[in-house]
């Protein structure tokens, strides 16, 4: 019998993806990752764009799936690599990330992991950028929202 290897891993190309931008109060909605790459690290929710998705409808997916929680995207607000390469240095991961901003006013829903998420809560953004268990580029997000480097690209 042949094994299920994934086409994450060890990509022939980037895969598209969002990342799931919610703030609230001072706080980011997060997701401990349950899967690699970073597992066991917080990062904001967010996963691939399915074949015929959106980008708006993925993000949606996306967040309610990994946390329970409704919301209205309403753009772009950063774009980024990840690449993860391994010991001999070819590229196990790649993903091209799309941080969809969701309108805080139209927040629904019960707070509760659920997808690759083992927990979900809300960290205060300061937080954030102290604690050693959240992921890179969800420091560099973070900042940029804190210093307001981002520019919002409508969907």
């Amino acid at each position: 019998m042949l094994a299920v290897v994934s086409d994450r891993i060890y990509p022939r190309y980037a895969i598209a993806a969002v990342g799931c931008v919610v703030v609230r109060d001072g706080r980011i909605l997060l997701v401990k990752r349950g899967y690699p790459p970073r597992a066991g690290f917080w990062s904001v929710p967010g996963g691939a764009i399915e074949a015929g998705e959106d980008i708006a409808g993925a993000a949606v997916r996306e967040l309610e799936e990994e946390t329970g929680v409704r919301a209205r995207p309403i753009g772009i607000i950063d774009v980024y690599n990840a690449i993860t390469k391994d010991e001999s240095g070819r590229v196990q991961y790649h993903y091209v990330i799309l941080d969809v901003l969701f309108d805080q006013s139209s927040i629904q829903g019960e707070v509760r992991p659920g997808g690759d998420a083992i927990n979900v809560a809300w960290i205060p953004l300061e937080e954030v950028l102290s604690r050693d268990d959240v992921t890179t580029t969800t420091k560099v997000l973070v900042k940029k929202l804190m210093e307001k480097k981002n520019c919002l690209v409508p969907i």
